[in-house]
């Protein structure tokens, strides 16, 4: 069976192709045909259709018997004559849909009309409700060699299965539209539950709509429509029989929007079903794991009175309880602790030291500092504070360290839930986000007398600049920027140097999505790093996201903000969403990726590995020892 294209685009379940259905809504103004073609534009369809007439061969010369038309037929007849194009308009009009970047398709309602497009080299051609029947026309049309749509309103089903096999004949790729061909249709006639029917009659199937608003087409998509075409005019309140079910240009973006939105919701992006990144972080936080309920000393046998179940999931989870009863612990436990893999398996992972061009490090929190001290030597760490943090004494946490560089990671979420955000449109947010930053640092100040041979206090921030329902226009983001620079003017950061993160377009934040804003862009934010004289913390997981949402090569990306880089966060990313993965295991060429990272001996690094902590320190020993082999090519 041939491949069912039009131009570049194949349809296919989240890929839908949409058509703008002109028509006759021009009214037979070629310049009113334009705006319509300008209005698709703007709504995002992938294609416009109209319709062609040759009246002479269309209807009869002569009306028998009877004498007359009924009167339907006479309105109709007396409607369209006014409405219709000259060939040259249609030639002209198919012309100027190819320099507006669309595709062209049109319907001939006769024989003569194929004739007529045979010259235009449209991009496919729609067949009528009307002519489903009519296998003379579909035989003409397919004669042009083009890809065919047909719609099956007016249809008995077993007229569409008679003309699928006609179709299946003709050697031309074919699309098959479910429709209701009443103008507007009644809700409850529409009858959409058999578009997955007609999947058992062809393999490409969409949907064309007359009802009004957007609801039924949408849902058409979600149920496997991959076609979806709607007619578009400027004023309902138009004369003509396609005008009142018609979407005005308003609708037609609703419409498109929402259909890009069931897009992108539709495919199946793993073999079986896993959890998404955000469905992991709320697993994280809302489910549960098991915990011990009592100290057990390391060579002792797990019994089932030393475990419970309880919050949040950060351990192993509760279905593996019993597993674990009858091992003996290969590690002291504590009551509270969380069994985690290594206690099933019996194998701890350990670092195993490396060598690397530029300073290295670990994220920590103050209640694991010590573990990790005594089992590494790196150059630095980098504190991620809780709000909570901010108000404890570290002395009862940490010791001196010989490292050469000290970073904190300022709190994502603050107390009442709100996120950092220091260019909030809320003025009163905005200050409140201020102080916080302010917190931050008194508590980067208070860790400096424990890294006395540290060169600086860096002090990581995701500063905001996001928004809950889409991006904001080019000039709103100019205005962030400079909201950011009278912002931090007026912050005293005493000995610390504040480095914003560069962020992905489609932030997670506690369980949801946000669309990120500013210091995303690599050109954005190499102009405005430095207007405002900082630096920045690069997080290659976040840069490899944004720059396959964007279209953009990363390597390129690499090298313009490297020059503004003070630090690092090295995590591999998958597509647009995935963040965090273990090196080698997502989109990032390392071999590409590391020299350049390598080739500015000032700046450090830590592995941002997701969950790399777990398992006493797997993933992060995981991705030192990968960049360690790189560092030695």
């Amino acid at each position: 069976m041939n491949v069912f294209k039009i131009g570049e685009f194949a349809p296919a379940p989240g890929k839908t192709f949409i058509i703008a259905e002109i028509g006759n809504n021009h009214n037979g103004s070629f310049d009113l045909a334009k705006r319509l073609v300008d209005e698709a534009k703007k709504a995002g369809a992938d294609c416009v259709k109209f319709q062609i007439r040759d009246f002479a061969c269309l209807y009869r010369s002569t009306p028998g018997a009877s004498s007359s038309e009924d009167l339907g037929v006479e309105y109709i007849k007396d409607l369209l004559s006014k409405v219709e194009l000259t060939v040259a308009e249609h030639r002209a009009l198919r012309t100027y849909v190819a320099e507006c970047g669309l595709l062209y398709m049109c319907t001939p309602w006769d024989e003569a009309s194929v004739e007529t497009l045979r010259g235009f080299d449209v991009d496919g051609v729609k067949i009528a409700s009307a002519d489903l029947f009519n296998p003379f026309l579909v035989e003409k049309a397919a004669d042009l060699g083009k890809p065919l749509i047909l719609s099956a309103g007016m249809a008995y089903e077993h007229e569409i299965v008679r003309a699928i096999e006609h179709l299946k004949g003709l050697d031309v790729p074919f699309a098959m539209l479910h429709c209701n061909s009443a103008y507007p249709a009644p809700d409850r006639d529409i009858q959409l539950a058999f578009i997955p029917q007609l999947y058992k009659l062809h393999n490409v199937i969409g949907y064309s709509g007359h009802e009004r608003g957007t609801a039924i087409s949408i849902a058409a998509v979600a149920l496997g429509a991959v076609i979806i075409e709607r007619h578009l005019t400027l004023d309902r309140m138009m004369e003509g029989p396609d005008h009142p079910a018609s979407l005005e240009p308003q609708e037609f973006r609703r419409l498109v929007d929402g259909i890009r939105q069931v897009d992108e919701a539709l495919p199946v992006r793993s073999i079986s079903r896993e959890p998404t990144q955000g469905e992991l972080l709320n697993r994280e936080n809302l489910s549960k794991s098991v915990i011990a309920k009592a100290s057990v000393k390391k060579g002792s046998v797990i019994k089932a009175e030393d475990l419970t179940v309880a919050s949040p999931g950060q351990g192993l989870a509760p279905y593996k309880l019993s597993e674990l009863i009858g091992l003996k612990a290969i590690r002291d436990i504590s009551e509270g602790d969380f069994l985690v893999d290594a206690d099933l398996t019996g194998n701890f992972s350990n670092y195993e030291p490396q060598s690397f061009p530029i300073m290295w490090g670990v994220p920590v929190r103050y209640h694991d500092f010590r573990d990790f001290e005594d089992r590494i030597s790196p150059d630095l760490y980098e504190f991620h504070y809780s709000y909570r943090d901010l108000g404890l004494d570290p002395k009862n946490y940490i010791d001196a360290v010989d490292c050469r560089r000290l970073v904190v990671h300022a709190p994502e979420l603050f107390e009442n839930s709100e996120l950092l955000d220091l260019v909030s449109d809320d003025l009163n947010y905005r200050h409140r986000s201020i102080d916080n930053i302010k917190r931050v640092i008194e508590a980067t100040e208070a860790l400096r007398p424990f890294f006395p041979n540290a060169d600086s206090a860096l002090i990581v921030a995701n500063i905001g600049g996001f928004s809950m329902d889409g991006p904001v226009s080019a000039d709103k983001r100019r205005a962030y920027y400079d909201r950011f620079r009278e912002e931090i003017s007026r912050i005293d950061f005493g000995s610390t140097e504040l480095i914003p993160q560069n962020m992905a377009p489609l932030p997670w934040h506690f369980g949801g999505q946000r669309y990120q804003n500013i210091f995303m862009y690599p050109d954005e934010i190499v102009e405005h790093a430095k207007a405002s004289n900082l630096r920045i913390c690069l997080d290659v997981s976040h840069l490899s996201m944004t720059c396959t949402y964007f279209g953009l090569d990363l390597i390129e990306a690499l090298q313009k903000l490297m020059p503004v880089s003070a630090h690092l966060h090295i995590a591999d990313a998958k597509g647009m969403n995935g963040e965090g993965f273990g090196l080698g295991e997502g989109d990032v060429d390392w071999s590409l990726a590391w020299p350049l990272i390598t080739g500015n001996p000032d700046v450090s690094f830590i592995p941002e590995i997701w969950q790399g902590h777990k398992n006493f320190g797997e993933g992060f020993w995981k991705a030192l020892s990968f960049l360690g082999g790189l560092s030695h090519l």
